[in-house]
C-alpha cells in the first residue's frame, strides 16, 4: 500500500505540469480500475507580449488560472500507446514520456493514430469526451494532444508545447493525490502573442497640436514622414498546412502616399523572400512562405521602414493617417493601432478692385513666413486649382510667384500653422497702385481652411481730367478752313499778277 501511495503521489505531481516551458509530465494510478472512460477539457489560454512564470495544472477546474480564452485554436488527440510501452522497457516513465515530447515538436510523429481534432469555442475551450482509460490488451492508455491549427484572426507567436497524458488520473487534495479518479480532466495549455506595432519615428521634428481629444503632429505638404511598421511572425509560418499565406498592408488615407517606393522589408531580399505592390499611396507585402529566411523569422518580429508624404490633393481641414494590418491565410485584417496623425493648413484670398470690388486677375505675390524665408510652391496647381507648397527659399527670384486667377482667387495650401505675409509683386496692371510690402498678413490654423478668406484689394490710379469742350473743335476747323482758303486765294492772284 505504501508504495502505491508513492506511485500515486510521482503520478500527480508529474500531471501538475506548466504546458509551455517545462517537460511534459504524466499521470499513473494503481490497477484494479472500475471505470474504463474519462473526459479530458482542453482550456486555452493566451498572453500578450509575455507570458507569466509556468504555473502547474491541478486535473481540475483554476478560475484564476490567468490569460484570455483563445477561441478558433484547433487541437488534436492521438494513441501513441504503444509508443509509450515501446519506450518504457529498460527505462522509465519519465524518459519515456520526454521521448513522445521530443518526438512531437515538429509536428505529428509517425507513431501516433487515430487523431481526432476539435476546436476551442469562444471560451477556449473543447472537451474530449469518453476517452478509454485502458486499450484491449488491458495496458493503461497514453495520449497525445497538439495544437495543429492556430486562428487566423490572431498572431500567435509561441504554440503550447505538447502534451502527453498518461491513464490514469487521480484528483489532488492539497496537492497530494487522493483515491478519486479523475474523469473530467482539466488542462490549460498556453500561448503568446506579440502586439504589432506602428511608429512615427521622426514625430518629434514637428510641433504636437491638439483638436478637442485628438493630438496631431502639424506639418508641410513638402516634410517627409519617417514610419516604422513591427509585425511579429505567427510561431508556424514555416507549416504549409497551417499557414498558406501572410500578407502585410499598409493603407494611408487619400491625403498620404508613400515618397517613392522605398519600402525596406527587414533584411528579406524583394522578389525572393517576398513581393511587393503599390497601390492607393501604400503597399502589400507578400511574404514567400518557401523562403528559408522567412521560415528563420517563425515567432520573431520583422521591422519594415518607409517615407510618406502629403500629397498633392490633400485636404487641409482633415487629419491624415495610415492604417497598418496583416492577414494570415483568409482571415481578417488584424488592424494595428495606427500612430500619430498629422494635419497641415492654407489660406484662401481673393483680389478686387477696392472702389468696384470686382475680382482682378494676373496679380503676382510671393509667401513669406516669419523667417522671412519664401515660399516655393510645386510647379503646378493641384486638381483644386490651389497651390501646393514644397519648401521654403532665401530669395525673392527662387520663389513661387502666386497669381490670381479669373475670379481673383488665390489659395495656398500645405503650410503649418502660424503667421504669414503676402507680398505683392505685380499689380493687376499699370492702372493700380502696387500694395507695399508686408500690407497683407494672414494666419494659418489647421481645420480653418474652408472659412478663410481674405479679401485683397487694389487702389485704381487716379485719371487726368480732360479740359475744352466741343466748342474748340468747331473753331479749330473752322480756323482751318479760312487758311486754306487764304492760300487757294493768294495764290490764284499771284499768279494772275
Amino acid at each position: 500500500m505504501k508504495k502505491s501511495k508513492v506511485v500515486q503521489l510521482a503520478l500527480a505531481l508529474l500531471l501538475t505540469l506548466s504546458i509551455i516551458a517545462l517537460p511534459i509530465k504524466a499521470a499513473f494510478a494503481a490497477d484494479n480500475i472500475a471505470q474504463t472512460k474519462t473526459n479530458v477539457t482542453i482550456n486555452k489560454r493566451i498572453w500578450s507580449d509575455t507570458t507569466p512564470q509556468d504555473r502547474q495544472n491541478t486535473g481540475e477546474v483554476m478560475q484564476d488560472f490567468g490569460g484570455t480564452p483563445l477561441p478558433g485554436a484547433e487541437f488534436t488527440i492521438y494513441d501513441v500507446t504503444a509508443k509509450y510501452h515501446e519506450l518504457i522497457r529498460g527505462s522509465d516513465q519519465k524518459t519515456a514520456l520526454a521521448g513522445i515530447q521530443k518526438a512531437a515538436e515538429n509536428g505529428v510523429p509517425a507513431f501516433a493514430t487515430k487523431p481526432t481534432s476539435q476546436t476551442t469555442d469562444n471560451n477556449g475551450q473543447t472537451k474530449f469526451e469518453d476517452l478509454d482509460i485502458k486499450n484491449t490488451n488491458g495496458q493503461y492508455k497514453v495520449y497525445l494532444f497538439l495544437e495543429t491549427k492556430t486562428p487566423d484572426n490572431i498572431t500567435v507567436t509561441k504554440k503550447s508545447a505538447p502534451i502527453v497524458l498518461a491513464m490514469p488520473i487521480y484528483k489532488l487534495a492539497n496537492n497530494k493525490p487522493t483515491n478519486s479518479l479523475n474523469t473530467d480532466i482539466q488542462l490549460y495549455p498556453k500561448n503568446q502573442t506579440a502586439t504589432d506595432k506602428k511608429e512615427f519615428t521622426n514625430v518629434g521634428s514637428f510641433d504636437t497640436l491638439t483638436i478637442g481629444a485628438t493630438k496631431f503632429a502639424n506639418v508641410a505638404t513638402g516634410d517627409t514622414l519617417n514610419y516604422k511598421l513591427t509585425v511579429n511572425l505567427p510561431a508556424n509560418i514555416g507549416n504549409k498546412a497551417e499557414v498558406q499565406s501572410y500578407k502585410i498592408f499598409d493603407t494611408p488615407t487619400a491625403g498620404l502616399a508613400l515618397n517613392g517606393e522605398n519600402v525596406k522589408v527587414g533584411e528579406l531580399t524583394k522578389d525572393t523572400d517576398y513581393t511587393i505592390t503599390f497601390a492607393g499611396g501604400g503597399f502589400t507585402v507578400d511574404l514567400n512562405l518557401d523562403s528559408g529566411k522567412v521560415k528563420a523569422l517563425a515567432g520573431q518580429p520583422l521591422v519594415l521602414t518607409y517615407d510618406m508624404k502629403l500629397t498633392a490633393e490633400v485636404k487641409p481641414d482633415d487629419l491624415q493617417n495610415n492604417t497598418a494590418s496583416v492577414k494570415i491565410n483568409k482571415g481578417p485584417n488584424q488592424q494595428i493601432t495606427p500612430p500619430t496623425p498629422v494635419g497641415t493648413g492654407g489660406y484662401k484670398f481673393v483680389k478686387k478692385d477696392a472702389q468696384t470690388g470686382k475680382e482682378l486677375s494676373g496679380a503676382e505675390f510671393v509667401v513669406i513666413n516669419k523667417d522671412n524665408k519664401f515660399a516655393k510652391f510645386i510647379s503646378n496647381k493641384n486638381n483644386n486649382g490651389e497651390y501646393v507648397f514644397e519648401s521654403w527659399v532665401t530669395t525673392q527670384a527662387e520663389a513661387t510667384k502666386v497669381i490670381s486667377d479669373q475670379t481673383g482667387s488665390i489659395r495656398v495650401i500645405g503650410l503649418t500653422n502660424g503667421d504669414y505675409v503676402l507680398n505683392e509683386t505685380k499689380a493687376p496692371s499699370d492702372h493700380y497702385v502696387l500694395l507695399a510690402d508686408g500690407t497683407i498678413k494672414f494666419t494659418v490654423e489647421h481645420g480653418k481652411y474652408g472659412e478663410s478668406h481674405l479679401d485683397v484689394l487694389n487702389t485704381p490710379k487716379g485719371l487726368l481730367p480732360s479740359t475744352g469742350g466741343a466748342g474748340v473743335y468747331g473753331f479749330v476747323i473752322i480756323g482751318l478752313a479760312m487758311m486754306t482758303t487764304a492760300i487757294f486765294w493768294f495764290k490764284k492772284h499771284r499768279k494772275q499778277a
